[in-house]
Parts: C-alpha cells; structure tokens; sequence
C-alpha cells in the first residue's frame, strides 16, 4: 500500500476532481497514474459514457427497425416510418464514427 502526502491545497483539489467524477481519491490517483493523467482519464470515463448512450440508442432504433418489418411483412406494403427509421440508423452510425475518430484522435479512414 503507498501513501501520498500532499498539501491541503492540494487535497481540495483531489477532492474536487474525485467528486466531479464521482469516485474515490484513490481511484482518482491510479486512474491517473495508469492512463497518463487526469485529463487523460476523464476523456477515457467521458468516452465511456458516450459509447453507454450510443448503445442504448441503437437499440431502440433496432427495436423501431424491428416493429417496422414486423408490420411491413403482415401488411406487404411500405410503413411510413421506415425513411424516419433509415435516417435515425444513419445518424447513430454517424454519431459512432464521430465517438471513434475522437478515441483515435481523427486518424481513422
């Protein structure tokens, strides 16, 4: 176990990070130390949250997808959500793209 002195200036500021984070100090300083900084971890938590909201996203679009080809195939004919339903498939696709150039810093192609 390793101990870490710091100044009450300091430990504000550790305290402040963590809150914002909603972790411990502790974690805080190995997340840190493990992924080159606090910036660096924050980025990694933030990304994380964002590939969270993109799943759940994607699959209400699927579950839309879902219901329109369920009604389309007991109907034969066109639904008149499936364009609406398209577009939302191509936003989240876009959304995603965007999420990873970020992860690799614009590099993808």
């Amino acid at each position: 176990m390793h101990k870490v002195k710091v100044t009450r200036d300091q430990e504000e500021l550790l305290l402040a990070k963590a809150s914002e984070r909603q972790i411990t100090v502790s974690r805080l300083l190995l997340e840190s130390a493990m992924a080159g900084g606090a910036e660096a971890a924050k980025m990694r938590s933030e990304m994380a949250g964002e590939l969270f909201r993109n799943a759940r996203l994607l699959g209400k679009v699927g579950v839309n997808i879902n219901q329109i080809a369920r009604a389309t195939n007991a109907t034969l004919e066109t639904q008149p959500e499936t364009l609406a339903a398209m577009d939302a498939v191509s936003r989240v696709a876009a959304r995603m793209e965007a999420l990873l150039d970020g992860l690799e810093g614009g590099s993808r192609k």
